[in-house]
C-alpha cells in the first residue's frame, strides 16, 4: 500500500445500538482501517446524557467530538439510523472543513429523504412498540419477553426511534464523494433516491438477509469497504505524482 497509514472509518451505530455491538468489527479489517465507532448518548458509559432533540443536533454534537479526525482523512460507514446521522455529520465535514470523506459507507438504509421513522404512535403502547421491534428485527422474542433486559433496551430503542420520527430531509444536498450502499437482499429498504446523493460514483452491493444482513457478513462487508478505502487512497497519490490539479471536492 505504498506505506499506507490507516484510515479512520467513523462507524455510526443502528438504533438501540451502539459501541459495544460494533467492537468486534474492529478484528475484521486488515491493515488499511482504524475503525472508531460512535457512542450516542442514553446508553453504555454515556447513559445518563440526554439524547439531543434532533438528529442534527446529535450531529452537530459529534463532528464536535470528532474534530480531529475529520480534519484528515477519512471515511465514514452507517447501518440504518447511523447512515442518516453520519449523512448529517459529512455534510458537517463538508460545510464547516471543506473536507468531505473519502468515502461514504451506508447499509441497511434508505437515502436520507426516505429515511424517517414513520411509525412513531406506535410506540406509546407495549404492544405496537413490541410489534415494531419485531418487524425492525435485531431483537427476538426471548428478549422481548425478558422483562429485566428490555427495562435497559426499551428506552434507547425508543428514544433514537423517536429522533427518526423527526427526521426531514428535502435538501438531497450531495455528498463530494464517492458512496457505496451495502444492502439486504430481503430489507425493506428505497435506494433509488440514493443518485441524488453524489456527482461521483455510485455502487451498490447486496447481501443475503434482511435489516440485520450485516451479522453474517462481517469478513465480506469489511473487505469490501477496505478494499475501496485502498483503492481511492491510491488513486489520490497517483493524480499527487501526476501533478494533476487535487480536488478536494472529490477525494476529501
Amino acid at each position: 500500500m505504498g506505506g499506507m497509514n490507516k484510515v479512520p472509518v467513523v462507524c455510526f451505530p443502528h438504533a438501540g445500538s451502539g459501541a459495544l455491538y460494533y467492537g468486534k468489527w474492529k478484528y475484521a479489517f486488515q491493515d488499511a482501517v482504524d475503525l472508531q465507532t460512535v457512542q450516542y448518548p442514553f446508553r453504555e458509559r454515556r447513559l445518563a446524557t440526554p439524547m439531543p432533540a434532533s438528529v442534527q443536533l446529535l450531529a452537530r454534537d459529534i463532528f464536535e467530538e470528532f474534530l480531529d479526525v475529520f480534519r484528515g482523512t477519512y471515511a465514514i460507514w452507517g447501518h440504518s439510523m447511523g447512515s442518516v446521522i453520519g449523512y448529517e455529520v459529512a455534510k458537517l465535514c463538508q460545510e464547516r472543513l471543506g473536507n468531505p470523506p473519502l468515502v461514504y459507507f451506508s447499509s441497511g438504509s434508505s437515502a436520507p429523504c426516505d429515511a424517517r421513522f414513520k411509525r412513531v404512535e406506535e410506540l406509546d403502547t407495549a404492544a405496537g412498540f413490541h410489534d415494531v421491534l419485531r418487524q425492525y428485527g435485531g431483537v427476538s422474542e426471548e428478549i422481548l419477553r425478558d422483562a429485566s433486559f428490555m427495562k435497559y433496551l426499551a428506552p434507547t430503542i425508543e428514544a433514537d426511534l423517536r429522533l427518526m420520527g423527526g427526521y426531514l430531509d428535502t435538501a438531497r444536498e450531495k455528498l463530494r464523494c464517492p458512496i457505496v450502499l451495502m444492502e439486504g437482499r430481503d430489507d425493506a429498504v428505497t435506494i433509488g433516491p440514493w443518485e441524488h446523493y453524489t456527482d461521483l460514483p455510485l455502487e451498490v452491493f447486496e447481501f443475503s438477509g434482511g435489516h440485520f444482513f450485516l451479522e453474517e457478513h462481517r469478513a465480506e462487508m469489511a473487505s469490501l469497504m477496505e478494499s475501496r478505502i485502498q483503492k481511492l487512497w491510491q488513486l489520490r497519490d497517483v493524480t499527487a505524482a501526476l501533478g494533476a490539479p487535487h480536488d478536494d471536492r472529490a477525494h476529501g
